[in-house]
This record gives C-alpha cells, sequence and structure tokens, in this order.
C-alpha cells in the first residue's frame, strides 16, 4: 500500500462516493446524496488553501482511498492556549480493503506527517452511531475529551 498527498479534486471527489453513501445511509436526515459535480467543485475550491491536506490511498496501483483534513494553527486568546493539529474532516477506504489494516496505516501515516508539521494533537469527529468509526478510533488509541449535545425544535 502506498499514501501520497494529492491535489487532484476529481479522483478525490469520485472517492469521495464510498464515505458520502454510508453517511446519507445512516444520516440521511443530515446528508445528501452523492453528486458527482458539486463535490468534484468543493474540492477543486478547497483546495486552493494551503491548510487543506488530501492524501490518496494506493493498492496495487489502483486508489482505494482517500483522507481529507485541515492543518489547525490556533493562536492564543485569553481563554486558550496556541496550538497546532490536524483536524480529519474524512478518511474513506473502499470496504474490500477496509479490514486489512490500510486504515490504521493511514493513522500511522497522518502520525507521521503530523509530526513534520510540528502539530500536538489529531483530531476528529465521528457521529455517535457510527459504532464502526467509534471502535476504529478507540483501538487506534483517540480519546473523548468533548460531547456535542443538540435538541431538535419542531
Amino acid at each position: 500500500m502506498e499514501i501520497i498527498q494529492t491535489q487532484d479534486y476529481e479522483l478525490v471527489a469520485k472517492l469521495n462516493k464510498n464515505v458520502q453513501d454510508v453517511h446519507v445511509e445512516l444520516f440521511p436526515e443530515y446528508f445528501t446524496p452523492y453528486n458527482y459535480e458539486p463535490i468534484r467543485h468543493f474540492y477543486k475550491e478547497i483546495m486552493k488553501d494551503p491548510n487543506q491536506k488530501f492524501l490518496l490511498v494506493i493498492e496495487d496501483s489502483s486508489p482505494i482511498g482517500y483522507v481529507w483534513m485541515t492543518l489547525r494553527d490556533s493562536a492564543e486568546t485569553p481563554f486558550k492556549k496556541a496550538s497546532k493539529s490536524l483536524y480529519i474532516h474524512q478518511i474513506s477506504i473502499e470496504k474490500n480493503s477496509s479490514n486489512n489494516g490500510a486504515g490504521s496505516q493511514v493513522l500511522e501515516y497522518i502520525e507521521q506527517l503530523g509530526k513534520q508539521l510540528g502539530v500536538t494533537k489529531i483530531e476528529l469527529d465521528y457521529w455517535i452511531d457510527n459504532t464502526i468509526a467509534r471502535n476504529f478510533y478507540k483501538k487506534a488509541g483517540f480519546l473523548i475529551n468533548r460531547e456535542v449535545v443538540y435538541k431538535e425544535l419542531i
């Protein structure tokens, strides 16, 4: 398996179908069905920001997934200390490759990249009902430090 940084927004948009379909299946009240063209445009624009980092996961010369993350460099405020982190928005690995250690290898790569970038934390969030993600990140050593709550107003 090979992991490389990429700016290929068209390929990332195609690979996004997997993660978008999972989101729509689990949370149809929040997510829209996969639609290549607006997703392609979104990635094209966001990749212009040097703080947006994209990785391509390749197996046997074929792309099997991607990672989208943001380098966050927060200045100190009267309320919080300065911090530098990588925030993972999406990790998507094809289902056929997801149980062979690809995700763990991707996280190891992200940790090494984070060290190179001088970050002190890797952060992410996932939907509480996404037990696959919760178990994967727990096994990888991620800790829960915040909970987000909501109240429906109907």
